[in-house]
Formats: C-alpha cells, sequence, structure tokens
C-alpha cells in the first residue's frame, strides 16, 4: 500500500514527527507548501498522514495552509487516512479540538480520517502557562516513544482510541472554546493593525498578523527568512526582509534567523525555539532565493 506523509512546519517539530513517521512506516514524505499552490491536489496513494502543529486550538487549531491543503485534495476515498497534531500545551486541550476540526473539514469533503494522534514537543515561543510543565528532556524522550507506537498502529491500520471519550471531553470543553474565540480575533485584529470593529475573517487576520513582524538593526539581509517561509510572505528589499500579508503565524522566519533579528509578536525578544533535530537546510522547500 503506497503511503504518503504531508507535513506542515515552522519549528520543525512536525517535521520530525512526519519524517520519523515516514521512515519508519517506508512513506513517502511531502511538504504541504510544495503543493498548495496547485489548484487541485491529486494522489493515488492508497493511505495518507497530515501531520502539522496545533495554532491558537480554542479558536480553530488548524494552520490556514493546512485547512487549504485538506479542501483541495481530491478523491477523499482513501483506505487510511491519519492525522498527527503537533502541540505545545496539554493534548486533551490542544490537539483534540484541533483534530476535532480538521475531522469535520474532511467530512465536508466527503472523506473520513480514520485516526487522530497528538504529540506534545515544545512550544514555539517557550511561553508556558504555570501549570504546564516543560521538561524539554522529557518532551523529547516521550515523542519519540510516541511515534513509535503511533507507526505501529498506522501499520496495523487500527483506529482511533477512545474516540467516544474523546468526543465526550471536546463537547463538554466547547462552550469555553467558544468564549475564548471571541478574545482571540479581537487579538489578532490589533496584531494585524485594523480596526476594531473590522469585519475581515480568522483567516484574514491571519494573514495580516505579520503586520506585528517587524526586524532589528542585526538583520544582516541574509535572505534565510525568505527561505524557511512556507507561504513565499518575504521580500527582500534593500537588502531587508518586507513580509507580503500571507502570513502562517508560523514563527519560521523568527525562529531561523541566524542573527536573531525578527521579532515576532508571539514570542519575547531573545526567545527562539527549533527542533534539535531539524537542521536550517531541512526547512527549505523550495530552490533558495536571495
Amino acid at each position: 500500500m503506497d503511503v504518503e506523509v504531508y507535513y506542515f512546519t515552522g519549528t520543525g517539530n512536525s517535521l520530525y514527527v512526519a519524517r520519523s513517521i515516514a521512515e519508519k512506516i517506508k512513506g513517502t514524505l511531502i511538504p504541504i507548501p510544495k503543493v498548495i499552490n496547485q489548484s487541485r491536489i491529486e494522489t493515488t496513494a492508497d493511505c495518507i498522514g497530515i501531520v502539522f502543529p496545533a495554532y491558537l486550538a480554542q479558536h480553530t487549531g488548524v494552520p490556514v495552509m493546512v485547512e487549504n491543503f485538506v479542501r483541495k485534495l481530491e478523491k477523499m476515498d482513501f483506505k487510511y487516512l491519519f492525522a498527527v497534531c503537533t502541540c505545545g500545551g496539554y493534548e486533551n486541550v490542544n490537539a483534540l479540538p484541533t483534530l476535532k476540526k480538521l475531522g469535520r473539514i474532511i467530512k465536508q469533503k466527503g472523506g473520513k480520517l480514520t485516526a487522530e494522534f497528538s504529540v506534545r514537543l515544545p512550544m514555539n515561543n517557550l511561553q508556558y502557562p504555570p501549570y504546564v510543565s516543560h521538561d524539554h528532556d522529557k518532551m523529547f524522550s516521550d515523542s519519540r516513544e510516541k511515534i513509535e507506537d503511533i507507526c505501529e498502529r498506522i501499520k496495523s491500520r487500527k483506529k482511533n482510541r477512545h474516540k467516544l471519550l474523546k468526543t465526550i471531553l471536546n463537547l463538554i470543553m466547547t462552550p469555553l472554546y467558544l468564549m475564548l474565540k471571541g478574545l482571540y480575533v479581537t487579538d489578532l485584529k490589533k496584531k494585524a493593525h485594523v480596526a476594531p470593529d473590522s469585519s475581515l475573517s480568522y483567516k484574514e487576520l491571519v494573514h495580516l498578523s505579520d503586520n506585528s513582524i517587524y526586524y532589528t538593526e542585526a538583520c544582516n539581509g541574509c535572505g534565510t527568512c525568505i527561505n524557511v517561509c512556507p507561504a513565499e510572505n518575504i521580500k527582500l528589499e534593500n537588502a531587508k526582509p518586507v513580509w507580503q500579508n500571507r502570513c502562517e503565524m508560523c514563527m519560521a522566519c523568527a525562529e531561523w534567523c541566524p542573527q536573531q533579528a525578527v521579532i515576532h509578536w508571539n514570542r519575547k525578544e531573545g526567545i527562539r525555539y527549533r527542533h534539535p533535530e531539524v537542521k536550517l537546510s531541512d526547512m527549505f522547500i523550495r530552490e533558495l532565493k536571495m
């Protein structure tokens, strides 16, 4: 059975998970940004996986590019369709609603999400709530064990564990998510620099959130931010980056800047995180640009 593992990543967490799974189940690893510009995405694989991080889980969780990818997928009659969500908080709080959202999108396309998995890895901004443990060494160790278990379940084509229990938990949490949804939108309007009464959609606000990303005098115009951006959202003008309002909030431009010159609104200056087993060259999706 042919297997394709698609992924979207900013800090390398989801790339690490997707690559590990693809290697262990002998699947083909494909970056979502490499195919997202196609009008339709077709595959002959019997089994596909989608690996991605949770962004603003209590609002939607599914990155805009990942949702667009799923909506472009043709012929959703896969024998086995699985998803793996990476997150920095508690999996039942961050990954669960995100995977449920993805499942609904897939269902709208006439498909079925056969299995949902999650892997906890460090937050990209490292700003953990006081009640969330953040022992990175333990996260990395636990993630390796979790990936092994996920791969065994994929190989045997097993479905979800505790599906009913997770569905009930998600229903219980839904009122809280709905309450937080408005707060997220209000904050995104500030980041997008639009009026509080703006009627722009959530997706539009996400793309405009790069209005609050900037660079410091340390920027030397190396172009790394251009090459790691999955959305091709950055251009160099006068040897300095200019964001094009197609942001995906992945923070790759800030996390991978060699000079630590790019400042993202979602993390404090001087703080950055990349998965230790992912190299800068691994993040280059397309031909290098300067």
